[in-house]
């Protein structure tokens, strides 16, 4: 469900996403966990919107580029640019209005 982006493909795939939201995870992160079945649920309910991924240990550029230093940490990207972002857990209605407000 999740396209996997890392710093040599980041930039390019953000800039062809119309509608898209990036979620920066580290692997032993239980609220990364927690943040992405919450974005497996939103994204059935919006399936236009593209889900991607990034791991914050191992992309070091484009972390310290959008200053993702918490995880999770989740970016909203409209029209081919990151627009939005905000560290931490949200539950589905909050990602809603988050996603809708950006």
């Amino acid at each position: 469900m999740f396209t996997e982006l890392i710093d040599a493909n980041f930039d390019s795939t953000v800039a062809a996403t119309e509608s898209g939201v990036v979620i920066f995870f580290k692997k032993q992160c239980p609220h990364c966990k927690n943040m992405e079945k919450v974005l497996e649920k939103f994204s059935a309910k919006n399936p236009e919107v593209a889900l991607f991924n990034v791991d914050s240990e191992e992309n070091p550029e484009t972390t310290a580029k959008l200053e993702a230093e918490r995880a999770p940490t989740i970016f909203v990207v409209k029209g081919g640019a990151v627009v939005a972002r905000k560290a931490g857990l949200m539950n589905p209605k909050e990602m809603k209005a988050f996603f809708a407000a950006a």
